[in-house]
């Protein structure tokens, strides 16, 4: 690919996050293609050797021991692509499982002696050779089989987030021996495609019916990017509504997943009422542009199923909620309503939410977060479909659970708002390995709360036998 001069190898900074002129200046070209793709290159750009429109900061790349690429699969149909990343290390000598597993002990030892973890957070496996292209150009191609013999792990994101969202992952995870990363957005969500999410239905169609048909728009794509990458079995890693519609892939196609990995779930209480709630109109483009703010810019902490007890919002506040869900007036569309000052809404919730990253973290991941959220609307509808107002799924997975035929993990944050008991108690009506695992100084982004651990349960999730008496 070649350079492009206007770069000169260091990507522009993320605009500063309460900056009047900077917000203004973000909203402008929040439908710039180049611009989104310099804010997902902004995190990715955390592992070293990244390569962004061919010029490279570090120097040369030729002889990395772990390449990645980044770039759009195309789906067949109209406007569907599904945004990828592909991590594969290459390097001949890669640390053993154990010593890997030992590495991880060691580090999640060292941060709850000491309080403090690495710079980034990461096992002391640090990636000093990775080679990330963004593939933009109609030469390059995105399909990449994983060669025979090799392990895949595929990630997926929750509501309102995208791939970016692992950033601090990457580089411990792509370290583990025989294994190949792919991690996607969704269809309509993240960097993916944005095609039309509008079906019709009737007062009379059976609820499950209508879940059923939002859940196809994303396993349907998910199958069909899985055939081109000619994946025969994976283990499939979902966090949130992401755990949600990775668990349903795993029962609409056992056979396609390993081991399944559910990671602060969505979906899994029951309650009588979600299942009676009325179903919202399909969306259109005139009828998704609300009025009124949410408390959040993005759905990707606190829209994705009940939470652990606590007081409620206001009356009116809930009130108010329960009418714009209903309505599918969700949190990304609220910040495409108000213009200019959407920049600064998610300023508000990623300073809030994401306190503990570095200044500049926290800059990198809030221009990506918008720049995510301000395309046009999509797979975000999908959420108050599979959603009943309260966040309960309509179809619950506490009972459809049961029916898996792979060995499944459990992953809370110890602070986690999910609630971990109702994954407990899915555990015990199955009839597959399972294991929960709680991460601890982790909410329900635990894989950016606590990097070391979650890699560590991740990396024993995998590669340690467990059975189901696992804690």
């Amino acid at each position: 690919m070649p350079a492009n001069p206007n770069y000169e190898g260091v990507l522009p900074a993320a605009p500063e996050m309460f900056s009047r002129w900077a917000a203004f200046q973000t909203w402008w070209d929040r439908s710039n293609k180049e611009k989104a793709q310099i804010a997902e290159a902004r995190l990715l750009t955390r592992m070293q050797f990244f390569s962004f429109k061919g010029v490279n900061p570090s120097g040369s790349t030729e002889q990395s021991a772990t390449t990645a690429r980044v770039g759009l699969v195309e789906l067949s149909g109209k406007n569907r692509a599904i945004n990828t990343l592909i991590i594969q290390n290459r390097s001949p000598s890669k640390p053993s499982e154990e010593t890997l597993a030992k590495a991880s002990d060691d580090t999640l030892s060292s941060q709850q002696e000491t309080g403090v973890a690495d710079d980034q957070g990461r096992t002391p496996f640090a990636q000093t050779k990775l080679d990330i292209k963004v593939v933009d150009s109609e030469g390059d191609s995105m399909i990449d089989p994983p060669a025979p013999g090799e392990k895949v792990l595929v990630m997926c994101h929750g509501y309102g987030a995208g791939l970016g969202f692992f950033f601090r992952n990457y580089l411990s995870l792509s370290q583990l021996p025989g294994y190949k990363i792919y991690a996607i957005d969704w269809l309509g969500m993240g960097g993916s495609s944005r095609p039309e999410f509008n079906f019709k239905h009737s007062p009379k169609t059976p609820v499950n019916d209508v879940v059923k048909q939002a859940e196809n728009f994303f396993l349907d794509a998910l199958e069909e990017w899985r055939e081109k990458q000619q994946i025969e079995k994976m283990t499939l890693l979902g966090h949130s509504l992401g755990g949600y519609l990775s668990a349903v892939y795993a029962l609409k196609y056992p056979d396609r997943v390993e081991k399944l990995i559910l990671v602060s779930p969505a979906g899994i209480p029951e309650s009588p009422e979600a299942g009676k709630a009325p179903l919202p109109p399909p969306p259109t483009q005139t009828q998704s542009e609300p009025s009124s703010r949410p408390s959040s810019p993005t759905g990707s902490e606190g829209s994705n199923g009940p939470q652990q007890p606590r007081q409620g919002p206001p009356g009116w506040l809930r009130r108010l909620a329960i009418f714009s869900w209903e309505r599918n007036i969700t949190p990304q569309s609220i910040m495409r309503f108000v213009g200019p000052l959407g920049p600064s809404l998610v300023a508000s919730y990623t300073s809030r939410r994401f306190a503990h990253l570095e200044e500049d973290e926290q800059k990198d991941l809030n221009s990506y977060i918008y720049h995510i959220s301000s395309k046009s609307g999509s797979g975000e509808y999908a959420l108050s479909t599979i959603l009943a107002p309260g966040a309960y799924a309509r179809w619950p997975l506490m009972d459809r659970l049961k029916d898996l035929a792979m060995p499944t993990v459990f992953m809370y944050g110890v602070q986690d708002w999910m609630d971990w008991r109702a994954g407990e108690k899915a555990r015990r009506g199955m009839t597959v390995p399972t294991a929960m695992i709680r991460v601890p100084e982790a909410g329900h982004h635990l894989y950016l709360d606590n990097p070391p651990a979650f890699d560590k349960a991740v990396i024993q999730a995998i590669t340690r036998p467990w059975d189901g008496n696992s804690a």
